[in-house]
């Protein structure tokens, strides 16, 4: 706490989410975990975001990874929040304390 008040709140909406589709042709190359590294390094150096979100597929297991090595955590199931190849799909849900 600063001496004559209390401190400011933290800024409305201080969080941000990440999202990435990569072409068949550049997949397992490291673009989607480059990418992600970028975005939350803007997030947090000069945006000054408190949180990252994400999201994938449930099934999605190599981008799963991309997120785990980027320091997201898995924190809840979004069910029937895809559509994809003609049916409704189950979502995980990420998330990233930004400064830690």
């Amino acid at each position: 706490m600063k001496a004559g008040g209390p401190n400011p709140p933290p800024p409305i909406g201080a969080r941000g989410s990440v999202g990435y589709w990569i072409a068949s042709v550049a997949q397992n190359r490291g673009h989607a975990g480059n990418a992600v590294g970028l975005a939350l390094r803007v997030m947090t150096e000069e945006l000054g975001l408190h949180r990252a979100e994400a999201s994938t597929n449930l099934e999605n297991l190599p981008s799963q990874r991309v997120l785990r090595r980027n320091g997201f955590t898995p924190y809840g199931v979004a069910h029937s929040a895809i559509f994809l190849d003609g049916s409704w799909r189950d979502g995980l849900l990420w998330e990233r304390i930004l400064g830690d």
